[in-house]
């Protein structure tokens, strides 16, 4: 049988350490948007800039942070829906979420949680799957800002790959 106890040393024992000399960035969600290859791209905003950095995911972590962009409640949990109630059930709440690296093309992230006793643990985490559940609980998202400088995009040039790919689309919430 799983006990909090158990739990919170598992997840303590697998949690990678924080990075100190890390810079991050608060960002926001911009949009999830459904590419023609049945892909999905989550959109995160840099707050105060024109930077927006695009994250590839696949379908079911798009319609996931697309229903709870949407402030949508399915009949059943999903995945993220049942993480959340467990983090909470064991008395622990996210703190925050962190896209910290970018290595061969592939995001890496983090959730940041902490204990009732306070303590914080640092769990491994797709950023599609931090995402969502960070728009769920209401913790703040975070990219390193060496993430940002490698692979974010300005407004503008998003704006005008979009329209070179797909003319007539609409680009307003971008």
């Amino acid at each position: 049988m799983l006990t909090t106890l158990s739990l919170a040393l598992a997840l303590t024992l697998t949690a990678p350490p924080a990075d100190a000399g890390v810079t991050f960035v608060p960002v926001r969600v911009l949009d999830v948007i459904e590419l023609e290859d049945g892909g999905w791209a989550v959109l995160l905003a840099e707050k105060g800039t024109d930077t927006v950095l695009p994250i590839f995911i696949g379908g079911t972590e798009g319609l996931a942070i697309r229903l709870r962009l949407d402030h949508q409640v399915t009949p059943r949990p999903l995945t993220h829906d049942l993480l959340e109630d467990a983090i909470e059930a064991l008395g622990g709440t996210v703190v925050r979420v962190e896209i910290d690296d970018l290595k061969a093309d592939t995001f890496l992230g983090r959730v940041v949680l902490k204990q009732r006793a306070g303590k914080l643990v640092t769990l491994d985490a797709r950023p599609s799957d931090s995402i969502a559940l960070a728009l769920g609980t209401g913790a703040p998202i975070h990219v390193a800002s060496s993430v940002l400088e490698r692979a974010g995009l300005d407004r503008k040039t998003l704006r005008s790959k979009q329209r070179a790919r797909e003319p007539g689309t609409k680009t307003e919430s971008l």
